[in-house]
């Protein structure tokens, strides 16, 4: 049986436990910031059918990912997502490592209709590579620009006197080149189990259309031409103020 271990750790500044809330826009001249830490170790992949395998050797990725919203209108938020990552891929007889920038994302988010409680919006990003090679190993991207647009839509509730939101997102990323465009979505929900904790579910899948042009880029699954992935989570965020 496989061994994978996934260990995330988040720092969040100017903003409430609605995180993942992707539909809302930042008020007119104020900044959210989070800091997320992100540690993985898998000494199995998925192979084209889903089956899993033995890589003979232990795949090792640590991430720190500023994100930050500012509201630069009453219906307009710029966004500025940053990965730097440290990879390692030690295979027994051989280990090879890499460190840097990952792709940037910069987006802007448009207010498209709200009543308060409710709100729909667009996001458009733009996926930046920050100067590594495709020929270091492991890699830290694909090194092509793209471009991805959601439609967004998000409600906040209360049930049973508690607080709770629901998150939904579906849009088009298209890379220039390889890989294969794709469709893209998301889905988060939270609900405050008690007033200091706040039980967050999500899930994010990745569908590749089959449109890319085939291009020899190494063994990670997700640096594949044509890959579809799907990562569901679950988390808990505690209240410190």
């Amino acid at each position: 049986m496989g061994k994978r271990i996934i260990l995330i750790t988040a720092i969040v500044l100017g903003l409430s436990c609605n995180v993942w809330g992707g539909a809302w826009l930042q008020p007119k001249g104020y900044l959210f910031l989070s800091i997320i830490s992100y540690y993985y170790k898998t000494d199995t992949y998925f192979d084209s059918h889903g089956n899993e395998k033995d890589r003979e050797g232990t795949f090792t990725k640590f991430e720190v990912n500023p994100y930050l919203e500012y509201g630069f209108t009453e219906e307009d938020t710029i966004i500025l997502n940053i990965f730097y990552d440290w990879l390692k891929d030690d295979r027994g007889y051989s280990s090879v490592k890499s460190e840097g920038f990952s792709d940037l994302e910069i987006g802007w988010r448009r207010l498209l209709w709200t009543d308060g409680s409710r709100v729909v919006s667009s996001q458009l990003n733009v996926i930046v590579p920050l100067g590594y090679s495709i020929e270091d190993s492991p890699r830290l991207g694909y090194g092509r620009y793209g471009i991805e647009g959601f439609l967004q839509y998000g409600t906040s509730f209360i049930l049973f006197e508690r607080r709770g939101f629901l998150d939904l997102a579906l849009g088009p990323r298209i890379y220039i080149g390889y890989p294969s465009d794709q469709i893209r979505a998301k889905f988060s929900a939270g609900y405050d189990l008690f007033r200091i904790l706040q039980l967050i579910g999500g899930a994010e899948l990745h569908w590749g259309i089959g449109n890319g042009s085939a291009k020899w880029i190494g063994q990670n699954i997700t640096l594949t031409p044509e890959y579809k992935l799907l990562k569901l989570s679950l988390s808990g965020c505690f209240r410190l103020t």
